[in-house]
């Protein structure tokens, strides 16, 4: 599971957000309950607890969590 996530993740953060409706700020973030809803209105399953599970597995270290735990990268 986490490495379908890590795919849209990567997606959707890095190439193609408009795909599931999410803007990213200037540097590349966005909040992380609009990309979760966003995410399973287009269709990927996607909880908090995966997102966060995919961030800390991702042995490529792609996806990083702000430390107020509001948005992602």
């Amino acid at each position: 599971m986490s490495k379908e996530i890590s795919k849209m993740l990567s997606l959707v953060l890095r190439h193609t957000p408009e795909r599931i409706g999410i803007t990213l700020d200037q540097n590349g973030w966005t909040d992380i309950k609009q990309l979760i809803s966003k995410a399973k209105k287009a269709g990927y399953k996607l909880s908090l607890e995966e997102l966060l599970e995919t961030v800390r597995t991702n042995n490529k270290q792609r996806f990083t969590i702000s430390e107020d735990g509001q948005r992602g990268f």
